[in-house]
C-alpha cells in the first residue's frame, strides 16, 4: 500500500492544515490588534508568561530548621502572566519597545516556521515523497527552530523587562524578573529530532548513492 493511500497521512495532512490556517488568523490578530482594552487608552497591549513577579514587601518566613524538618514543603514560583500597555506612539516606538517587539515576533515566527514544516512533510509523504533530501532538510531546519525556541523566548523576557525598567513603567508594586530558561522541553524534542534528521539524511545519501551506483 502507497503512503498516500493511508487515512491517518490523510488525517494528519488535513490536520496540518487546518492548524496552519489557526496560526494564520493568530499571527494576524497579535499584529493588527491592540492588545488592550479600549477604556485603558492604550495605544498597544502585550501580554507575556511566566514572568516572575514578586511582591516588593514579600518576606521570607521560614527557616532553615523548617526547610528540613517540615513534611510539606511550599515554595511560591510567583510565575505570573503580565500585561504592558503603552500609553503613546513615543513609548511603543522606543528604542527598548521596538527590541522587544522585535524579538516577540521572531518567537511566533518560529513557531509558525515549525508549523509549516510540519505541513510541507505531511504533504510530501501525501505524495509518496517520503526519503527525499527536501523532507531531510526540513527535519532538520525544524529541529534546530525547536532548539532556538527557549533561547528566544529567554531574550523576549529581557527585552520585556528590559523596556519596563528603562521606560518606568512599573507602577504594579511587583518587582519583575526573568521566568524563562534557556532550556526547555523544546530543547529536548529538538534535540531527539536533530538526531532522526541527521539519521534520516544519512539514509537519504545512501540510498541515492546505492540507486545512482546501479
Amino acid at each position: 500500500m502507497k503512503l498516500s493511500d493511508s487515512k491517518i497521512i490523510k488525517f494528519l495532512n488535513s490536520l496540518a492544515t487546518i492548524i496552519l490556517v489557526l496560526y494564520a488568523i493568530f499571527i494576524f490578530l497579535k499584529l493588527f490588534s491592540p492588545g488592550a482594552p479600549k477604556m485603558s487608552n492604550s495605544t498597544r497591549g502585550y501580554q507575556v508568561y511566566d514572568v516572575i513577579a514578586k511582591n516588593k514587601d514579600q518576606v521570607l518566613n521560614q527557616t532553615l530548621g523548617e526547610w528540613f524538618n517540615d513534611r510539606l514543603v511550599v515554595q511560591p514560583t510567583n510565575q505570573s502572566l503580565v500585561h504592558l500597555r503603552f500609553k503613546s506612539p513615543s513609548e511603543l516606538f522606543s528604542f527598548p519597545a521596538v527590541l522587544f517587539q522585535i524579538s516577540q515576533l521572531i518567537y511566533w515566527l518560529l513557531i509558525g516556521l515549525i508549523i509549516y514544516y510540519i505541513k510541507k512533510l505531511f504533504s510530501s509523504f501525501n505524495k509518496d515523497e517520503v526519503f527525499t533530501k527536501k523532507n531531510a532538510t526540513m527535519i532538520l531546519f525544524g529541529a534546530i527552530t525547536l532548539i532556538l525556541l527557549p533561547i528566544i523566548r529567554w531574550i523576549t523576557q529581557e527585552l520585556f523587562i528590559n523596556c519596563i525598567v528603562k521606560l518606568h513603567l512599573n507602577d504594579s508594586g511587583y518587582v519583575l524578573q526573568n521566568g524563562a530558561g534557556l532550556i526547555g522541553s523544546e530543547t529536548l524534542v529538538g534535540l531527539t529530532l536533530l538526531a532522526f534528521a541527521l539519521a534520516f539524511k544519512a539514509g537519504v545519501n545512501t540510498r541515492q548513492e546505492n540507486e545512482s551506483f546501479i
